[in-house]
């Protein structure tokens, strides 16, 4: 396994790890296991455990950057860049709940001083990403990110139905 290769597995077993349990009951152990490495090794790339949770954070909201970008980029012939976006993210939320249990535990521990930097600077990277890849008004990114953030938190809670339809919704958009 390349260094990338095993970076990525150890980045990804972190987003697992912290989605499941939050920052404070995150095993390195675990997450070392997980990753197929040893816990020193994961220690020596990383630092801290602090550090790690920072990197998958940032790891993460990459993540979601990059499907933004790519679903504003091809997005049917009609559909708005804001509501291709959605559609994106409706899928991530429903193909995989530690991406949004990764969000809720970033910022429920957006007061402790080891995530607070990084949790202000990768929302912010999303909402900008959202601003730029749409054009639009700040208005219209602001009624999206307050979509997004109630659609996470009824998914979390196991509640969809609460939003009503989103497709529909998103055609607002």
């Amino acid at each position: 396994m390349s260094a990338d290769d095993r970076r990525e597995a150890i980045l990804q077993a972190a987003i697992l790890e912290y989605g499941r349990t939050g920052m404070h009951a995150t095993s390195t152990e675990v997450i070392a296991e997980r990753a197929g490495i040893s816990q020193p090794y994961l220690f020596r790339l990383f630092g801290t455990k602090a550090d790690l949770i920072a990197a998958a954070i940032e790891h993460h909201t990459d993540g979601l950057r990059a499907v933004f970008r790519d679903a504003a980029a091809n997005r049917p012939e009609g559909m708005s860049p804001l509501a291709a976006m959605g559609v994106a993210y409706l899928s991530l939320l429903q193909d995989d709940p530690n991406d949004l249990r990764c969000q809720l535990h970033t910022w429920a521990a957006a007061s402790d001083p080891a995530i607070k930097d990084v949790a202000q600077r990768t929302y912010r990277a999303v909402w900008d990403e959202v601003a730029d890849v749409s054009g639009a008004s700040p208005d219209e990114v602001r009624r999206f990110m307050s979509y997004g953030m109630l659609l996470t938190v009824l998914g979390a809670l196991d509640l969809p139905d609460l939003f009503g339809d989103p497709l529909q919704i998103l055609e607002e958009l």
